[in-house]
């Protein structure tokens, strides 16, 4: 495998992208990969990438803006549409690379990311196929799945830090993943060790996001662009997923005129790890394989 430096440009600033490439000559099959919440390069992507590129297949990876070593103050900051702007940047970039295939570049999303490629998936048929995985696919559903006390502590501490973008100041920041009672982003599930485990080492990678995030969150609800994917989509199903409900996962497999899902006995985080990361890896690859 070889690993380079990418940057490619996203509206008035740039991501910064690494371009991993199987041995051997090109063209090559390329999946660009949209990753979840809050989540860098440096986040598990090194074993998909090592797993993949075995295969023959190259995988694009890249910090969206406000993040990581991409460009975007104040930083740390989730806006979904210009999220959706860097993978459609990302995808352009991988079809004009003269070692990949244009036909044959693929959009795999996880969690967060997951509910991108439905989003963008929609929006981009010349897609040779989308993957989604563990995906956030309606955050309606995952609100209204959240207590009283939570959703009241999200609504303070994004009107703080929107008030705050407004009158030009630095942002309230909330954690991604805290204790319960806490104004985080997520309170369960042991979140804030289950990203520091999925940490390939050294990194700008930080616990915190501006809060104006959870003032618009709900109203995010990607499921709705399934059925607007011409291209293949495979789901990744994690049946005992704590965030998204599994069922809702499905449903955008149903919809979308092209859609299958594989089914996991797997939680939300679990799926990166061990004889369940190796099988579903193994699902992806034969998906690209063959994605009709």
């Amino acid at each position: 495998m070889k690993r380079f430096d990418l940057t490619f440009p996203s509206g008035t600033g740039h991501c910064a992208a690494w371009l991993h490439q199987p041995d051997g000559p090109g063209p090559h099959p390329c999946v660009v990969v949209a990753h979840g919440i809050g989540a860098i390069r440096q986040v598990r992507l090194s074993a998909y990438a090592r797993r993949f590129t075995d295969a023959g297949v190259a995988l694009l990876t890249f910090d969206y803006r406000h993040w990581g070593e991409s460009s975007g103050h104040p930083r740390f900051l989730c806006a979904i549409g210009k999220q959706h702007q860097d993978i459609r940047c990302a995808i352009d970039a991988a079809q004009a690379h003269p070692d990949i295939d244009p036909a044959r570049v693929f959009l795999f999303g996880t969690s967060f990311g997951g509910g991108h490629a439905l989003a963008v998936g929609a929006q981009r048929p010349d897609l040779a196929g989308v993957i989604s995985q563990c995906t956030v696919s309606d955050c309606l559903v995952v609100a209204a799945k959240s207590p009283l006390r939570q959703i009241l502590r999200w609504i303070w501490a994004g009107t703080l830090d929107q008030t705050k973008a407004l009158l030009g100041l630095q942002p309230h920041y909330i954690k991604l993943a805290g204790e319960p009672g806490e104004a985080a982003l997520m309170t369960k599930l042991n979140a804030e060790q289950r990203y520091r485990d999925m940490l390939d080492g050294p990194s700008r990678w930080e616990n915190k996001i501006a809060a104006r995030l959870m003032l618009w969150l709900p109203l995010y609800r990607p499921i709705r662009s399934a059925p607007k994917i011409k291209a293949p989509l495979l789901m990744i199903v994690c049946d005992k997923d704590e965030i998204c409900p599994a069922t809702i996962a499905r449903r955008a497999a149903d919809i979308a005129p092209r859609g299958r899902a594989v089914h996991f006995d797997s939680s939300h985080f679990d799926i990166y790890f061990g004889e369940l990361f190796e099988s579903a890896t193994a699902t992806m690859l034969g998906f690209v394989q063959d994605p009709r």
